[in-house]
């Protein structure tokens, strides 16, 4: 069967009341690629019997995951950062702040989502999905955000009708970044921002299904990689001294309208200054780490008009 050249994709969410049973899309997210997919852990069967080649096949546990990247849309993101591992504190009557602090709970503090994807007309869907990882970029001026995604299994679906969100993308000239927080620089240009609360899926044994029954996290590992010019070795010297720093970088759209990543407590892990020619600027590639601080290793702060309850 040919395929269906002129169709269009689709991702729409939604939290799911009851975790892993499927919920349609209540908001759709304009994304710029994913990768869902579902893992068939098949057993191969080899037994002895005068054969070389397998003999057979047993179906196995099976579980969806994935990455889903798309622009740090302050409208869109809200959905991800619910199910992730982290509390939300949500303040607000008609412009809404939510502040996201990380948890240390094995299991998702808050809501799981139902992720509906249409590709190539041919609509798929996740249920009790997770996000073990997510990250924050600014490629080119444009704020990025991507998600890794560990569902609990794959549901049957409808064709969705979407309404699309018309919130703009943060762009260049819409930053700062401040290196201790309260003291904004001006020489940074690349910026790289992860969580990885590595997620597990758990399988048990039942006569229900073969998906996961419940995603659990591990250890959290934090980072932030920075390109910034080297002018004078004073910054460098707070690495060699292993001093701690607060790193705060914000988008802003308008007063109602912004992302805040703020880290209380990092170190850097490497500082790489490379040979420049004559003529070039100095570079340093920093890579920091996280620590645990006050009040948590991190707080994103997002203020929205999208009332999620």
């Amino acid at each position: 069967m040919p395929q269906d050249i002129g169709a269009t994709g689709l991702m729409g969410v939604a939290f799911e009341v009851t975790p892993g049973t499927y919920v349609a899309p209540a908001k759709y997210i304009p994304i710029l690629n994913e990768n869902l997919k579902v893992n068939e852990d098949t057993q191969i069967r080899r037994p002895i019997r005068e054969s070389a080649d397998a003999i057979g096949a047993v179906a196995g546990n099976e579980n969806p995951d994935g990455d889903v990247n798309m622009e740090a849309l302050e409208d869109c993101v809200l959905y991800f950062l619910h199910a992730a591992r982290a509390t939300v504190v949500k303040s607000g009557a008609t412009n809404f702040t939510y502040t996201y602090t990380p948890s240390s709970a094995a299991l998702p503090p808050n809501k799981t989502l139902s992720c509906t994807v249409k590709r190539s007309g041919q609509i798929f869907g996740y249920v009790g999905c997770t996000v073990g990882q997510f990250r924050f970029t600014v490629n080119n001026g444009v704020l990025g955000f991507g998600v890794t995604i560990v569902a609990r299994n794959e549901a049957s679906q409808s064709s969705p009708s979407a309404t699309w969100p018309t919130t703009a993308p943060f762009g260049a000239g819409m930053y700062s970044i401040e290196i201790p927080t309260a003291t904004p620089v001006t020489d940074v240009d690349t910026f790289e921002w992860t969580c990885n609360d590595n997620a597990v899926p758990e399988f048990r044994l039942k006569s229900t299904s073969r998906g996961a029954d419940f995603v659990h996290f591990g250890e959290r590992e934090l980072g932030i990689t920075l390109g910034r010019d080297f002018q004078t070795r004073a910054d460098y010297d707070l690495f060699k001294s292993v001093t701690a720093q607060s790193i705060t970088l914000t988008a802003t759209k308008g007063a109602n309208n912004s992302i805040s990543l703020v880290t209380p407590s990092t170190i850097k892990k490497t500082y790489e200054v490379g040979l420049s020619g004559q003529g070039d600027l100095l570079r340093a590639a920093i890579q920091y780490q996280p620590l645990l601080g006050s009040p948590a290793a991190y707080q994103i702060i997002v203020k929205s008009q999208e009332d999620i309850t």
